[in-house]
């Protein structure tokens, strides 16, 4: 098997699942932990705004991405790994970020 078709697996996979997450988090307002700046520690529940301040989602989409990605990896048969194009990687990799940037397009406008 070759040494990096697990690593273009798990790349692709991981754009499209973070991305996922990202979108999925924004239109239900959930997320699997959210971390509180404020008081310095993570909740797994929503605490209150004037107590806690603004929840950051991120580190929540980055974990559901890399645990999504890492099983799909490691799932995925080596023949089917092996058969991916390289250039896959970078056409999701592209496609993710302007499916990002159209979403937030909404805060420059």
């Amino acid at each position: 098997m070759s040494q990096y078709a697990r690593l273009k697996v798990f790349s692709i996979l991981y754009g499209v699942i973070y991305t996922g997450a990202f979108l999925y988090s924004e239109t239900c307002q959930c997320a699997w932990f959210r971390y509180y700046p404020v008081l310095g520690t993570f909740s797994r529940h929503p605490l209150p705004l004037a107590e806690a301040g603004l929840p950051i989602n991120w580190y929540s989409w980055l974990l559901i991405g890399f645990l999504g990605a890492a099983v799909g990896a490691v799932a995925t048969p080596s023949k089917l790994a092996e058969r991916i194009p390289h250039s896959w990687v970078w056409g999701v990799a592209a496609a993710t970020l302007v499916v990002i940037m159209v979403y937030e397009r909404r805060w420059f406008y």
